[in-house]
């Protein structure tokens, strides 16, 4: 590898919608939802240097995907990595956006280019997949179905659109939003065909998270930013397992008022299909 020196975009993502289908018997659930990157985005550096991996909220190392995954990556290619990452986060914690999974898959992207891609895609699937559900999408970006654990990803026609982020500084931990699930979150019987055609027609009515409505029983910080949204004539939308709650269009004064007044962060932003 001869001397570099990268920076990369790690974008967030928002799921426009995700059902829950039944137990699995690995004890994860089966899920269907539809994925959609946006713009915006962790920046990631990456150096020759001696392994490691650093952020800007100091995460520990042994903690992070992307350090795991790279771990991964030196045993299937028998040898060790010399490069170091900072990661600079602006994707919030705990918000369902995807931050920790997006760096992962986009590292390992670069990592494997900059080495003359001596690993498949199938084989960066294979460690994504080890240290993260949704990180193989972020392997691909774009608009995707997910299926299985949400490791099965499925690219579908693009969709451009524009969005409004609410996160109310409160994180959701998705072990414990996951072990809310009962038999009357799931929907065994639904026809993911329709929900892919009228998404991509446009029709949102039919998006749903149940996955998040179970969030916003432990998070009443997520109820209230859910309910404002709702009341000022919004679809909200709760992405992953919460705690962003989010809505197709611009934001408006009042959003804006509130967000400052209540202390919530809110980000603008667009659909992004630059991965």
């Amino acid at each position: 590898m001869s001397k570099f020196a990268i920076r990369l975009l790690s974008p967030a993502k928002v799921n426009l919608g995700l059902w829950l289908l039944g137990k699995r018997d690995d004890g994860y659930h089966e899920i269907f939802t539809i994925y959609h990157t946006v713009s915006l985005f962790d920046e990631v550096f990456i150096r020759e240097g001696p392994l490691r991996v650093e952020t800007s909220n100091n995460i520990p190392q042994e903690e992070n995907l992307v350090y795991r995954a790279l771990r991964l990556m030196e045993k299937r290619l028998g040898k060790e990595l010399e490069l170091s990452v900072y990661i600079c986060k602006n994707i919030p914690q705990g918000a369902g956006l995807g931050g920790g999974s997006s760096n992962c898959a986009v590292v390992l992207k670069a990592v494997n280019d900059l080495l003359g891609k001596p690993l498949s895609t199938e084989e960066l699937e294979e460690i994504v997949k080890s240290v993260s559900s949704d990180g193989v999408f972020f392997l691909y970006g774009g608009t995707a179905v997910g299926r299985g654990r949400g490791d099965i990803v499925e690219p579908i026609k693009h969709i451009d659109l524009k969005l409004t982020l609410i996160y109310p500084n409160v994180q959701a931990h998705t072990g414990r939003v996951y072990s809310m699930v009962k038999d009357v979150s799931l929907t065994p019987d639904l026809d993911s065909d329709k929900i892919i055609q009228s998404v991509l027609e446009g029709k949102f009515e039919v998006l749903e998270n149940r996955l998040g409505a179970l969030a916003m029983e432990i998070f009443p910080e997520m109820r209230e930013v859910y309910r404002f949204v709702e009341y000022l004539g919004y679809k909200p939308m709760i992405s992953g397992s919460g705690s962003c709650i989010f809505y197709i269009g611009e934001a408006s004064q009042e959003v804006q008022k509130a967000a400052l007044l209540r202390g919530w962060k809110l980000y603008q932003v667009k659909s992004y299909d630059g991965v």
